[in-house]
């Protein structure tokens, strides 16, 4: 199917009312398939069979993207193809990132001798639609707080991650400052944060999507607030020890132009035996840096294009059929790696400041006309 541009795509009933969140941008029909099965569900009520489905359904998305190009036709009426490239099927593509994402890295280490590493986990009980929102509220009001508290507003580098639930947290290093607060007035601070959200949840995602809200959307999502606000007050009931959103807080050392944690990081220990075990390419050395432990999921990416290039090539040079199938068997696909596609989530994001400038490519007096396999546009033009 021909990728559209659809501006409403997931449409939930609330209580009577008809959620509907903005997403300005083509999808895939594969993507808008999943995405109404699994947006709105809470990672707490997600089954086996849901996390593979949408395991499946990214790998059916990939399979068809590979085969697709971009048609355009010039002034002179000729056709000109690009390939549809992705970070989820391009190794150049995800080099690129990678390449960024070190640079970032090798800005912040010049410019700064001081750091934070902060992790937030959002409860399960969030849809997976809202949590996104709902992490960016928090973390603009960690750096509306650190700018008040220290004069500036720290840069920062940070990517978000699904846990083995699919429920979102976010790993962060914030530069330029010694630390942020106590853990447990943390985990307060971000509790009275998230309880306002869902108060007025409607009013806040609006500003996260630039005002792109109707009137009646808003009503509708600050409703459904309402109701995650009762279902989030009973969660806290259910687990008496927890006082607010898990989070992690851990000063960072600089030493010769390289960052070391000041204390790992919980799941560290047990990341790193998974790591040893795979023998992942892309990654030297017995333990990992805040670094690279921040761009793992970027890393695992593209790892996967490799893998999946050199199934390709086997195939290509003769390999049999049977051969390939029991190698593709064998691995089974990643949800973890879907939910970035489903979310529409990028693998790690940095403040302008440490961003890599790039030359503006000329631009050409070219017509899009649409996305299809060359079989297709051999069809529709023949």
């Amino acid at each position: 199917m021909h990728e559209t541009l659809v501006k409403d795509v997931i449409e939930r009933v609330v209580n009577g009312y008809e959620v509907l969140i903005p997403i300005r941008f083509r999808v895939s029909e594969e993507w808008r398939f999943i995405a109404n099965k699994i947006l709105a569900k809470p990672p707490a009520k997600l089954f086996p069979f849901d996390k593979e489905l949408l395991a499946l359904t990214f790998e059916t998305w990939k399979e068809n993207v590979r085969e697709k190009v971009f048609v355009f036709i010039d002034e002179d009426g000729e056709f000109h193809f690009k390939n549809y490239v992705t970070r989820f099927t391009d190794e150049k593509y995800v080099k690129k990132l990678l390449a960024k994402y070190n640079h970032a890295w090798k800005k912040a280490t010049e410019e700064y001798g001081t750091a934070v590493f902060v992790t937030i986990t959002l409860p399960p009980i969030i849809p997976l639609y809202i949590q996104k929102y709902a992490m960016s509220f928090l973390w603009h009001r960690i750096k509306a707080y650190l700018r008040k508290h220290y004069g500036f507003t720290p840069p920062h580098i940070y990517a978000d991650e699904p846990q083995k639930s699919l429920s979102l947290h976010r790993h962060g290093i914030l530069f330029g400052i010694p630390r942020i607060m106590n853990k447990h007035e943390f985990t307060r601070w971000l509790d009275d944060h998230l309880i306002n959200f869902f108060k007025d949840m409607g009013h806040h995602i609006k500003k996260t999507v630039n005002n792109r809200l109707t009137e009646e959307q808003v009503k509708a999502l600050n409703k459904l607030g309402r109701k995650l606000l009762k279902r989030y007050l009973k969660y806290k009931q259910k687990h008496p020890k927890y006082q607010g959103p898990v989070n992690y807080l851990c000063k960072l050392i600089k030493k010769d132009n390289h960052w070391e944690w000041e204390n790992l990081p919980p799941d560290y220990l047990h990341y790193l035996e998974e790591l040893q075990k795979k023998r992942k390419r892309f990654f030297d050395g017995a333990s990992i840096s805040p670094s690279d432990y921040i761009k793992k999921y970027l890393v695992k990416n593209l790892n996967e294009i490799v893998d999946d290039n050199q199934v390709s090539n086997d195939l290509a040079s003769g390999k049999q059929e049977e051969d390939r199938s029991s190698s593709k068997q064998s691995k089974k696909p990643c949800p973890k790696l879907a939910w970035y596609w489903l979310n529409r989530c990028r693998f790690y994001s940095v403040s302008p400041r440490f961003r890599l400038k790039l030359e503006p490519k000329e631009s050409l007096n070219w017509r899009f006309l649409g996305i299809m396999t060359i079989q297709e546009f051999a069809n529709f033009f023949s």
